[in-house]
C-alpha cells in the first residue's frame, strides 16, 4: 500500500515514523507545480494527504488505486467531492483544531487595524517619532458583526466579550443556546451589516457564501466600519472591496485569505495604508500544527481499520486489504 503526501503538510519525525510503519510512503515538500506533475504524484497511491493542492475531477480520474484522500485543513473545498463520491474515494477532514489560533488571529487583526499598529511601526523604524498621526479607537462599546457562528466565530465572540464589546451575530443555522451563553444576538444579515462598527467573518466557502460581501453589501455597512477575514478569500469580492478602502467608505480590513493564492503582485489592496495583510497564517500556531497533523493522521489510520472519521461526505466503505 502507498501513502503519498502531495505537498507542505507539517509533519515532525514521529509522524513519519507513524505512517512509515503502515504503509510505503513518498512525501512531497512542495505544491506541484503543473496537473501532469500532480497525476504522476498521486498515480500509484492508495492514499494521499493534502495540505494546499487542490484534487479535481480530472485529478482524480487519473488516479485509478486512489481510495482515500485525508486533508490537512478544515476545509473540504481542497477536494471535488461530487467526483470522490463518485469513485467511491473516501475524503476525510481536521474539524476544530484551530478553533483557538484562527479566533486569536481574528482579533489580532482587529487591534492592529484598531491603533494603526503597522503604520505606527514603518513611523519608528523610518526614524519618526510624532504620536499624532495614530489615533486608534477602542473596541470597549463597539459592536461586533459576526457572519458565521460556528466553533471559530463563537469563540472569536467569547473573547470580543472581555473587551466589552456588543456582539451581533448572523448564521443560515443559528445556535441560540450558544448566543444565550456568550451575550450575543441573531439579526439578518442586512441589520448586521447596517448596525457593526466591525464585522469578522467565520464561514465556509460554498457556492452560497462565495461573493457574499459585494458591492451591495459594502453600500449597507455603517461609513468607517471595519472588515476582518480569516475564513476564505472568495467570501468577499476584493474589487468591492478595495474600491470602497479607497474611498473611505470602510475604514480597514484585515485579510489573512484572499480570492487567489498567493495573490497577484499588483492587487490593488496591497497599495492602500488601510490595509493589515497576512499570508494565510491564521491556523499556523505550533499547538494547531500539530493537532492537525496528529488528526489528519489518525484519519488514515482510522480508514484503514474500517472506521473512517471525519469523513467530508458519506461513502461507502472500502478495505485495502
Amino acid at each position: 500500500m502507498k501513502i503519498v503526501v502531495v505537498d507542505a503538510v507539517h509533519l515532525e519525525e514521529n509522524h513519519i515514523r507513524k505512517l512509515r510503519s503502515i504503509a510505503n510512503v513518498k512525501i512531497f515538500e512542495d505544491a506541484p507545480k503543473t496537473p501532469d506533475e500532480l497525476k504522476e504524484r498521486i498515480r500509484e497511491a492508495d492514499v494521499v494527504i493534502v495540505g494546499w493542492t487542490h484534487l479535481t475531477e480530472d485529478i482524480l480520474k487519473s488516479a485509478e488505486k486512489l481510495k482515500m484522500v485525508s486533508i490537512w485543513a478544515t476545509t473540504c473545498h481542497y477536494v471535488n467531492l461530487e467526483a470522490a463520491r463518485k469513485k467511491e474515494i473516501a475524503v476525510s477532514h481536521v474539524p476544530g483544531y484551530a478553533t483557538e489560533a484562527v479566533a486569536e488571529h481574528a482579533l489580532a487583526l482587529m487591534l492592529a487595524v484598531a491603533r494603526k499598529l503597522l503604520l505606527a511601526d514603518r513611523h519608528v523604524r523610518s526614524g519618526e517619532f510624532d504620536w499624532r498621526p495614530f489615533k486608534g479607537w477602542e473596541l470597549t462599546g463597539k459592536t461586533l458583526g459576526l457572519i458565521g457562528t460556528g466553533a471559530i466565530g463563537c469563540r472569536v465572540a467569547e473573547i470580543a466579550k472581555a473587551f466589552n464589546m456588543k456582539i451581533l451575530a448572523f448564521d443560515k443555522y443559528p445556535n441560540f443556546k450558544k448566543a444565550e451563553e456568550i451575550g450575543m444576538k441573531y439579526v439578518d444579515l442586512q441589520t448586521l451589516l447596517k448596525e457593526s462598527d466591525a464585522i469578522t467573518l467565520h464561514v465556509p466557502l460554498t457556492p452560497e457564501t462565495e461573493g457574499l460581501i459585494g458591492k451591495k453589501e459594502v453600500e449597507i455597512m455603517k461609513s468607517g466600519c471595519v472588515l476582518i477575514n480569516t475564513s476564505q478569500g472568495k467570501v468577499i469580492d476584493e474589487k468591492a472591496l478595495a474600491d470602497a478602502l479607497k474611498s473611505h467608505k470602510l475604514s480597514y480590513a484585515g485579510l489573512d485569505v484572499f480570492e487567489k493564492e498567493p495573490p497577484q503582485k499588483d492587487n490593488p489592496l496591497f497599495k492602500l495604508d488601510n490595509t493589515v495583510l497576512s499570508p494565510h497564517i491564521a491556523f499556523h500556531t505550533v499547538e494547531a500544527a500539530k493537532r492537525c497533523t496528529e488528526i489528519c493522521l489518525d484519519n488514515v489510520i482510522k480508514f484503514l481499520e474500517g472506521h473512517p472519521q471525519n469523513l467530508c461526505q458519506p461513502v461507502r466503505p472500502v478495505s485495502l486489504k
